[in-house]
């Protein structure tokens, strides 16, 4: 009796800890262990204690979650844990970096553009998006367009003479 109690009971702690290390392998761990303490009861025993030992250490299991997940975002722990605030669903304001005024602007690549990176534009950096791809630090740009969080620019072609 003492390796099916050993099983259930490392299968609960396993589930139980996969609230301060979430993974989902550790949670799998102890529904392994639920299923072997299980098994050897099923083997040990009879059929009904080990479908008693099954629901029971899933039931501790889920107690143990539920008063984890409830108490602990109180305690000075948990408050480092769980995330308590909200987020009001709005984009961020990007100001300078996506005003139409911007489009036209001619600068230069601050960094290397993958198709992302930051481009110097009269003085000021920003982060953009080269829509030909890579550019070089230094290549010349200019500001083709915007989004919601970043300038939209494109290689300037140099017109032969």
């Amino acid at each position: 009796m003492e390796l099916v109690l050993g099983l259930l009971f490392a299968g609960v702690l396993f589930i139980a800890a996969e609230v301060f290390m979430p993974t989902g392998l550790i949670a799998a761990l102890g529904g392994v262990c639920i299923v072997a303490g299980v098994g050897v009861a099923f083997e040990r025993y009879d059929f009904f204690t080990a479908i008693a030992a099954g629901v029971g250490s899933l039931l501790v299991a889920g107690v143990v979650v539920y008063v984890e997940l409830r108490l602990l975002p109180h305690t000075t722990q948990g408050k480092k844990m769980f995330n308590a605030a909200a987020s009001s669903g709005k984009a961020v304001d990007t100001g300078a970096a996506t005003a139409p005024e911007m489009i036209g602007k001619q600068g230069r690549a601050a960094t290397a553009f993958a198709p992302t990176g930051l481009a110097e534009i009269d003085g000021q950096k920003y982060e953009a998006a080269c829509l030909d791809g890579f550019l070089h630090p230094g290549e010349a740009l200019v500001v083709a367009g915007r989004d919601a969080y970043k300038l939209l620019v494109k290689r300037v072609v140099e017109k032969p003479v």
